[in-house]
């Protein structure tokens, strides 16, 4: 069975133009998401030429919109402050020290810089003598986001998800900032995403340069996600959590980020080698959440007892290569003895993929790959729906995450009705172009020379938000 691109783009469509349906009423807070989602999507189908020039300016100035003035993006427009709330604060001493610093948050900084490289178009810039590709960033206001970006890193190396002022009567204001969130993989995994997209090289520029932004702790950020190892070989926030693959992955394509060079693609990385404590333990625990997914079950009651039920849950053996059929559909699960889930065959093989292009796949590449076939299955004839998308389980309804996760296993895979895939920055190559192309801009516009421009860019971003 094949990828029926036409209907996944009528699907894509529909979010992008329509009302989206009640249920995403809770998920107002991750606008940024949502958005980011589906132009990446139209943009894997090869389809994003269905954005005018008209909604790709319109788009643009909303993202700007819900940029904060201290660095970092809010999840949406009704999460953002009026400008006015900081007509007195100033970011870079830290002053005053109370102040409404909570709605950007880490998450929507990454899908807002995401979404801006995705609707790059010169036709709605500034005139500069920069390119139409480098432009994609105009507006960004690089500096303040990577300052942010550091104070959300916590001395154990971990980073949370925003900042934010709380009552402390010790303090002399009686008010003291927290960095406010979990500390799991996958805040590791976007500070990493988003430090490589503004960041560039270091070695160009001299500490009194305007582009010079201290750096995060790396080591400490590598040495957190090594003690996320546990006992059975995946990853968790620490050593004593329950191991699950969403964070495996993000821990994989963080250190992979963390040496990424600014342009040509991913290098050999040694932080893998450094923040992977039992690589062998690993291997075996991402090839053990996969399981011949036991079909014709659709219409059981998940909290059914059946013998059918609880067979297709638990995960005795690692199903290899040699114990398939020409028709086994192979399921992929998150955590030990839990249910197939389509978003689980992009955590998993994602990761796989990320450490066979390093060469740290040892001995399971050529199981995995064999299991590919089979795994492409599940994906195709039991979650891929009528009206395009992907469900979550088989027989639910499509949504926007496991719809774009989906794809996103798929064009791994190098599927032929999309397009080619980076697996850690999780977007088409050509949008990682884009993202190079936009960071060159951003410096240049760092220079003397570009400081004007720069200053047009940041002041079109501020009168979009009075």
């Amino acid at each position: 069975m094949d990828l029926d691109a036409k209907k996944h783009t009528r699907y894509w469509q529909r979010c992008l133009r329509s009302l989206l349906p009640h249920q995403y009423t809770a998920n107002d807070s991750t606008r940024m998401l949502l958005g980011c989602f589906t132009v990446a999507a139209l943009d894997l189908l090869g389809s994003s030429d269905l954005l005018t020039d008209d909604d790709r300016r319109r788009y643009r100035e909303w993202v700007l919109s819900c940029q904060h003035p201290g660095g970092g993006f809010s999840g949406g427009s009704t999460h953002a402050f009026p400008r006015g709330v900081y007509s007195s604060f100033d970011f870079v001493a830290g002053e005053p020290e109370v102040g409404a610093r909570g709605e950007a948050n880490i998450a929507a900084t990454l899908f807002a810089l995401q979404l801006l490289a995705l609707l790059g178009s010169g036709k709605t810039q500034p005139e500069t003598e920069t390119s139409e590709s480098e432009c994609v960033f105009g507006g960004v206001d690089r500096n303040a986001t990577l300052r942010w970006l550091r104070q959300l890193q916590r001395p154990d190396g971990s980073f949370g998800e925003f900042l934010v002022d709380v009552a402390d009567p010790a303090s002399p204001s009686c008010r003291k900032r927290v960095i406010a969130g979990g500390a799991d993989m996958r805040y590791c995994y976007i500070a990493s995403m988003i430090r490589w997209m503004l960041r560039g090289d270091d070695a160009l520029f001299a500490r009194d340069s305007p582009a010079w932004v201290d750096d995060i702790n790396v080591d400490a950020l590598v040495a957190h996600m090594r003690r996320g190892q546990t006992y059975d070989g995946g990853f968790a926030e620490s050593s004593s959590h329950e191991s699950h693959a969403g964070y495996a992955f993000c821990a994989i394509a963080a250190m992979e980020l963390l040496d990424r060079p600014a342009e040509g693609g991913p290098a050999q990385s040694s932080a893998l080698a450094r923040g992977i404590a039992d690589l062998p333990g690993l291997m075996r625990w991402l090839a053990s959440r996969s399981f011949v997914y036991q079909t014709g079950n659709d219409d059981d009651n998940t909290d059914s007892d059946s013998d059918e039920e609880w067979h297709e849950s638990v995960v005795s053996e690692i199903t290899t290569s040699d114990s398939l059929t020409p028709s086994c559909v192979v399921g992929f699960n998150g955590r030990c003895n839990k249910h197939a889930d389509s978003c689980y065959t992009w955590w998993t093989l994602g990761s796989i993929a990320i450490l066979q292009r390093n060469d740290l796949a040892l001995d399971y590449k050529e199981d995995t790959s064999a299991n590919w076939d089979a795994s492409r299955r599940f994906l195709l004839t039991q979650t891929q729906h009528v009206i395009g998308g992907f469900a979550k389980t088989p027989g639910g309804a499509p949504d926007i995450y496991h719809s774009y996760l989906g794809l996103a296993s798929l064009a791994t895979h190098g599927d032929a009705a999309l397009k080619s895939f980076d697996p850690s920055m999780s977007v088409s190559l050509d949008t990682v172009r884009a993202i190079e192309a936009g960071r060159r801009g951003l410096l240049r516009g760092l220079t003397d020379k570009g400081a004007s421009r720069r200053e047009a860019f940041l002041d079109m971003a501020h009168a979009l938000n009075k």
